[in-house]
């Protein structure tokens, strides 16, 4: 592999941080990948360097790592913090949104007019598509429906610019969300999202709260009070 990287860079961190934003901001196309291939890419270091390197990047919080259950992980670059301890601009190449194809093909379709609905739509494509996809996974959708429930909801929103010309979007992709929650058939696995931990925690409170007042009841019911007579 090419190494390249920025002098400027290494003397703020290091020179392997250095190479190592150097490869993320040159050849990374933002692909979910597992460690392992991490440290192949970086044959030339041991494996214990690469480790090292990506955990000192993620305390700085320079580099952002998502994980998902299969052990995949997808890399990103805080931008601010970035210049803020490099003194350098952020690559552009690695702050930049994954986009699947149909992402792509709805912020083409909205960049093409001058509609306002449509260009706070490009925006909001083009700069916080992943935090909105991270959001649903979040609150316990799939991946896959995930994605799904963002192309809907951009269909929808697009198709009345009278109403959402100046709603939050945001917010209302949240609200987007928990009616797909709420629409989901019943799965024989509990969910794992943040939503549904809060559901089973006022389940588990409210069967507690419910359990002491019967027990308390029983008890108040039970105990038989017996006075003395007096002869």
């Amino acid at each position: 592999m090419q190494i390249t990287f920025d002098t400027q860079v290494a003397q703020s961190l290091s020179m392997h941080e250095a190479v190592f934003l150097g490869w993320l901001s040159e050849h990374y196309d933002q692909r979910p990948l597992k460690t392992p291939e991490l440290v192949e890419i970086f044959h030339f270091w041991k494996a214990e360097l690469v480790y090292k390197v990506l955990l000192r990047l993620e305390e700085r919080d320079i580099l952002r790592v998502q994980r998902d259950a299969n052990g995949f992980c997808r890399l990103t670059l805080n931008a601010n913090a970035y210049q803020a301890q490099t003194g350098c601009p952020c690559p552009v190449r690695s702050d930049q949104p994954l986009m699947d194809d149909n992402l792509k093909r709805h912020l083409k379709r909205f960049q093409a007019t001058d509609n306002l609905l449509h260009q706070k739509l490009s925006e909001l494509i083009h700069q916080h598509s992943q935090q909105l996809i991270d959001y649903a996974l979040e609150e316990g959708l799939t991946e896959a429906t995930a994605k799904t429930t963002l192309d809907k909801f951009l269909h929808y929103v697009s198709a009345d610019p009278d109403r959402f010309w100046n709603a939050d979007l945001v917010a209302y992709w949240r609200f987007w969300v928990s009616n797909t929650l709420e629409r989901q058939p019943s799965q024989k696995q509990p969910q794992d999202g943040k939503r549904a931990r809060i559901e089973r925690s006022a389940q588990h409170a409210a069967s507690t709260w419910l359990k002491k007042k019967s027990q308390d009841s029983q008890l108040h019911h039970n105990v038989q009070i017996e006075t003395s007579k007096e002869s």
